[in-house]
């Protein structure tokens, strides 16, 4: 493949995509845009200009650029790919990058392995022309990765790498703007919980949106909030995948019944590092009073939806992704009315019902070690990021502590 003469590139500051240059073996000049790659394999269009001169070849570049992307070739059905549109040429660009500094650098491919291994599942269904999947994404990205016990200078890494691959992709047009990146000390500020009245206060303002608007949305998110704080599930889109085939009873050794709820997980990081996909069982109150009013809401198959079996409008069924975000926004507006969402100096979105989880399992004495396994995470974890000492827990551990009522003799 010829090679490009850098010293005739020029870019065009309006249309960050547009480029011309000559080859080193051409004295003609060509230009290359981005078009997409749900138009071509590659992504970008390159075209010969059929002219030497450079002011020419910059008015006919302009020229073409418009001619394509008002012809019916641009106005192909969109495939939207995190994968393909933004990380696939980021990396082939990185890689390109590092290669002409040190050919022997494999830094580019460590970039990529840490992509493919952790951030990829957090983005390979968003939408990225819409900034609020990716910032939701990015905040998925930044709970995990604090929850996964991972140091501020591998989180640094992580947040440097989606960085620079945005930037990149604002460069060539593919997204409007920078999404937003939180700082260090937002990532490693405490999170506290929710009390359990707290949601169900939440619950109930779902009951009268369903009776005000009669739409089951909120009925459905009244199930996804039931689901998480019963189970050790991130909030995010984990539960929002579950199927049914993944549920079933299983027999408890103790009644003799099958009264115990499981939910197997795929492709959870667990899964990556062990290669065995956790299975989560849910709170006995769940299972015996919530769930029975979840599955007769929605006639499900086995290969429906748990959650959200049947969310379409206008007849084409949306994405787990728009779901989660409708969630999110819907619980941090009614949090908010309700005067919850701010304690400690700090907010408390949908992921604070992961702490809700560990704390009630830990003042009921329930052993660390399966409360730990239960949230795919560790006693460690448990301790440093859920168990953090407010005054709501340290109540409960006097109370574990001095469980009589007369607490003044020793």
């Amino acid at each position: 493949m010829p090679k490009i003469n850098k010293k005739t590139l020029i870019t065009f500051p309006r249309i960050p995509s547009l480029k011309i240059y000559q080859f080193e073996n051409s004295t003609n000049y060509f230009c290359n845009f981005y078009v997409g790659t749900h138009i071509l394999k590659s992504g970008n269009k390159e075209l010969s200009l059929k002219t030497k001169n450079v002011n020419e070849a910059r008015v006919k570049a302009k020229e073409e650029y418009y001619k394509f992307f008002n012809s019916p070739d641009a106005k192909k059905e969109r495939n939207i790919s995190f994968d393909l549109d933004i990380a696939q040429p980021f990396f082939k660009f990185r890689i390109r990058h590092y290669r002409n500094k040190n050919p022997d650098s494999t830094q580019a491919q460590r970039e990529q392995q840490r992509y493919e291994n952790y951030i990829k599942n957090f983005f390979e269904d968003v939408d990225y022309r819409n900034i609020d999947e990716l910032d939701n994404a990015i905040e998925e990205l930044k709970e995990n990765l604090k929850q996964d016990d991972k140091t501020d200078n591998t989180i640094s890494k992580y947040f440097n790498i989606l960085s620079l691959m945005f930037r990149k992709a604002v460069e060539n047009s593919v997204i409007k703007q920078m999404p937003y990146f939180p700082p260090l000390n937002i990532v490693n500020q405490v999170r506290h919980s929710y009390q359990n009245e707290e949601l169900n206060l939440i619950n109930r303002e779902l009951d009268k949106e369903y009776k005000r608007t009669e739409d089951k949305f909120y009925l459905d998110m009244k199930d996804y909030l039931n689901l998480v704080r019963s189970a050790g599930f991130r909030p995010g889109l984990e539960p929002l995948k579950v199927k049914m085939f993944q549920c079933e009873y299983i027999l408890n050794r103790k009644t003799k019944v099958k009264d115990i709820y499981t939910i197997k997980l795929f492709k959870t990081k667990t899964s990556y590092k062990t290669g065995k996909n956790p299975r989560l069982f849910c709170h006995p109150f769940f299972t015996k009073n919530i769930l029975p009013e979840i599955l007769q809401r929605h006639q499900r198959s086995a290969e429906d939806y748990l959650l959200f079996p049947h969310s379409e409008v206008n007849d084409k069924k949306i994405t787990r992704r728009s779901i989660y975000n409708k969630i999110s926004k819907t619980f941090i507006r009614i949090s908010k009315k309700l005067n919850l969402y701010y304690r400690g100096g700090t907010t408390r979105p949908l992921y604070s019902i992961r702490h809700t989880f560990a704390k009630n399992n830990y003042v009921s004495n329930a052993p660390l070690k399966v409360v730990a396994k239960q949230m795919n995470t560790s006693e460690k974890m448990l301790h440093s990021a859920y168990l953090d000492d407010d005054d709501i827990l340290l109540s409960e551990e006097y109370n574990m502590m001095y469980p009589n009522k007369d607490k003044s003799s020793q």
